[in-house]
Order: C-alpha cells, then sequence, then structure tokens
C-alpha cells in the first residue's frame, strides 16, 4: 500500500524567521528575493538568503547557480518580479510587483533531497500562504529565465 499523504509529509519544520522575512517582501515588498533551503540536517526550513530591495533578478538567478553546486542542490524561494502592464484603454503602462514561488530542484540533485524538498514543499507554502502565488518549478537554471517568467506572470495578469 501507498503511504498516506501525512506519512509522506516530511516532518520537516519551518523556522519562524522564514514568514517574518516572507512577510516584509509580501506585503512591504522590503526584499527582491529570498532562497529558503532545508537545513543540513534535514529538520527545518530555513531562510538561506535574503535579496536587497531593487536587486536584479538575474542576481537571484546567480544566487540559485551559486547554491546549485553544480547541480546538486534544491531551494525554494519567493521572488518580488516586476511587471509593465499596459493598461487597457490607456496609452501608458504600470509597473505592477507580483510575488513568485520556486521551487528549483535539478534533475541532478540526490533523489533524497529531491524527494525531501517535494514533501516539504506544502507545508511552507501552508505556512507562508503561497498557494495564490504563480509557482514556478525549475529543474535547471534555463527554467528562471527572466523574460520567460515575465510573459507568464503577464498571462495571468489578464485573468
Amino acid at each position: 500500500p501507498l503511504p498516506t499523504p501525512s506519512e509522506m509529509a516530511s516532518g520537516v519544520k519551518i523556522d519562524a524567521n522564514c514568514k517574518n522575512v516572507y512577510e516584509l517582501l509580501h506585503s512591504k515588498h522590503a526584499h527582491a528575493y529570498i532562497i529558503f533551503k532545508i537545513s543540513d540536517d534535514d529538520t527545518t526550513i530555513i531562510v538561506d538568503k535574503v535579496g536587497e530591495k531593487g536587486a536584479p533578478y538575474a542576481e537571484f538567478v546567480e544566487e540559485i547557480k551559486k547554491a546549485n553546486e553544480g547541480g546538486k542542490q534544491c531551494r525554494y524561494a519567493a521572488v518580488d518580479v516586476e511587471v509593465s502592464v499596459q493598461r487597457q484603454g490607456t496609452d501608458g503602462s504600470s509597473k505592477l510587483n507580483k510575488v513568485i514561488f520556486v521551487q528549483f530542484c535539478p534533475d541532478d540533485a540526490p533523489v533524497r533531497r529531491r524527494m525531501l524538498y517535494a514533501s516539504s514543499v506544502r507545508a511552507l507554502k501552508a505556512t507562508l500562504g503561497l498557494e495564490s502565488l504563480m509557482q514556478v518549478q525549475a529543474s535547471d537554471l534555463s527554467d528562471l529565465d527572466e523574460k520567460a517568467i515575465k510573459h507568464e506572470l503577464m498571462t495571468h495578469q489578464r485573468t
């Protein structure tokens, strides 16, 4: 028999700081991005890196690349992405900030890590209230392409 969802849940806790930092990003746009990781002892999701307000999206990708250690490490991230939206019936476009949730798990990461990240993501989303965000599943840095993500966000924006 397959394990029940509660047996599959990883039991990984979420460090309280994750919520505090995320609130600042989400409500005050105080950060450009937050990268979360599961602690080395596999017990807790912690804040790995926080991007300064106004840091470019490329810096976020660079940090994921650094954290990735040659394709072996998974990460979660919340990224504040600025998009320009054409307002219907107006000439101008307006800037809009949208937060996206990224789950980055490279194919070369050890299976155990990938499974741990996969089974812990629901708890992180529930704790931080991330369900409403656009979700990006990335297994490769190319999945984090800024243009593609902004395009996707703008597509979602029209609905």
